[in-house]
């Protein structure tokens, strides 16, 4: 069985709030299948409208109208930076976690997190298009 929680929120550069959601679930290790251990995935995502990703650059109005067409007057979850990793305990996930977080608020307060975002809709946009 796994489980799903919200470990950390992370501010960017626009404001935008990040929901880093951490999964885990017991299973063979991947080194040793004699081995049962805690596989644990992380990443940070976030609800955000069109119009917010225009006002912060993100997108433009104009030369962007035909994605923003696409992404509609509905909120679209943006998904960015997976990170796993494997803990013998559970109780050593909270602090790996916390290391991860330290390399995600990097990723989200540094310059490229438009680009980040741009590659973020464009995978949005993709699903949308694949399965309406």
């Amino acid at each position: 069985m796994q489980e799903t929680s919200v470990f950390d929120l992370i501010h960017d550069r626009d404001g935008l709030v990040w929901q880093v959601i951490v999964s885990k679930r017991l299973a063979p290790a991947r080194k040793r299948a004699d081995k049962i251990v805690w596989h644990v995935e992380m990443h940070a995502q976030s609800t955000v409208k069109g119009a917010h990703l225009v006002s912060t650059g993100t997108l433009d109005h104009d030369k962007d109208a035909r994605l923003l067409m696409l992404l509609g007057p509905e909120s679209v979850t943006l998904r960015a930076g997976t990170i796993s990793f494997e803990a013998a305990e559970e109780k050593q996930i909270p602090g790996s976690a916390a290391e991860g977080v330290l390399g995600l608020k990097k990723t989200l307060l540094s310059k490229g997190v438009t680009d980040l975002k741009r590659r973020s809709v464009a995978q949005v946009v993709d699903r949308l298009c694949a399965f309406g």
